[in-house]
């Protein structure tokens, strides 16, 4: 190989690794960028999943609370009637006052039944139909109509409401993950 060729050769190698390492570098420009918009596409999306996380536990813990303190009031409600009911003190008007509290219960389920969790829809639902339950045998009773149940009946069926508002709000509770707590009330639990 002649000293001319071999310059011309040396030359053109130079040359080419010249022009290839700008291409090369380019390149790895390229996919650096690419990485990187790939990397902030991924934490867009993972903070967008995140608040809509939280906005989601935060609607849940709002329901939990409207539908917990209006079955709570229901029940309550029912509760007082009945005790007027047993002393003789009864009477049809009673009946008008529960419809409020009724209502307000029926609207807050509603809304809840588009929310809640599973668990927390069949635990509250299984609760809603005994409080209703509960407000036609008062009704019932507070007419004079004659009725299947007895007082002692209404009585028993106020207590395993009692029973279910707690194992629905251990149900939700558990939900959110805020209790280390039974969904069953432990025996003696609330008793004075």
């Amino acid at each position: 190989m002649s000293p001319s060729t071999s310059a011309l050769i040396v030359a053109v190698v130079g040359v080419v690794g010249t022009l290839l390492s700008g291409v090369l570098a380019h390149r790895s420009a390229l996919r650096s960028t690419s990485m990187e918009l790939d990397h902030a596409a991924r934490q867009r999306h993972e903070d967008r999943s995140e608040e809509q996380r939280r906005e989601t536990v935060n609607a849940r813990k709002a329901t939990y609370a409207a539908f917990n303190l209006h079955l709570r009031q229901f029940h309550q409600v029912l509760s007082r009637h009945y005790m007027a009911l047993e002393a003789g003190q009864a009477s049809p008007e009673q009946g008008q006052d529960r419809e409020e509290p009724r209502r307000n219960l029926r609207d807050v389920y509603a809304d809840a039944q588009m929310v809640v969790t599973d668990d927390v829809l069949l635990a509250g639902s299984r609760l809603v139909h005994q409080l209703h339950r509960i407000h036609a045998l008062l009704m019932q009773h507070e007419q004079g109509t004659t009725t299947d149940e007895s007082l002692g009946d209404i009585r028993e069926r106020l207590e395993r409401a009692s029973q279910s508002l707690y194992e629905v709000r251990q149900t939700m509770r558990q939900d959110l993950g805020i209790t280390e707590l039974p969904v069953s009330r432990p025996d003696g639990y609330g008793a004075t």
